[in-house]
């Protein structure tokens, strides 16, 4: 609809279509949760397909969908929403045109730099730092922080 010329065959983009009505096809009769939520993290691809209302559901307390600027950019191009806005305007204040595909990924990183510490043997040279992670951790962990709840590798990690 926007009259984007792409280098590539129609019938490259006309199978890559098939796919995507198959897909919506097999997944049509599943109204479970795990589905509307699969669904709201694809949406770059659905447009008109989605009913917006119910993805707003997803909305997490900073205004994204999912941490993710893109799932949440297609959303707000469908479905206003002016914490969806204030989410990525921010991001491009913070970054520029070069935003990240998930953010805030704070914990998540957090955990992985311990976890790389104690896999290489060598954490012990950084008990204070690894002390007020896991501490930060916790007192996230005891609020429910989405970052780490609505994650579940980061909830394993920070479990662990």
């Amino acid at each position: 609809g926007m009259d984007l010329e792409f280098p590539v065959r129609q019938t490259d983009v006309d199978r890559l279509i098939h796919l995507r009505e198959i897909e919506l096809e097999r997944e049509a009769g599943d109204h479970s949760y795990g589905r509307k939520a699969y669904m709201a993290y694809v949406t770059e691809g659905l447009g008109n397909l989605l009913e917006w209302d119910e993805i707003m559901m997803f909305q997490r307390k900073n205004g994204s969908f999912f941490n993710c600027p893109s799932t949440t950019a297609a959303t707000l191009v469908n479905h206003y929403n002016n914490k969806a806005l204030q989410y990525l305007n921010c991001l491009v204040s913070k970054f520029g045109s070069a935003v990240p595909t998930v953010y805030p990924l704070n914990i998540y990183c957090q955990l992985s730099w311990v976890d790389a510490l104690e896999k290489m043997g060598i954490s012990q040279y950084f008990v204070s730092e690894i002390k007020s992670i896991l501490d930060t951790t916790y007192v996230s962990w005891l609020e429910r922080d989405e970052e780490i709840m609505l994650d579940i590798t980061t909830c394993a990690m920070a479990f662990r």
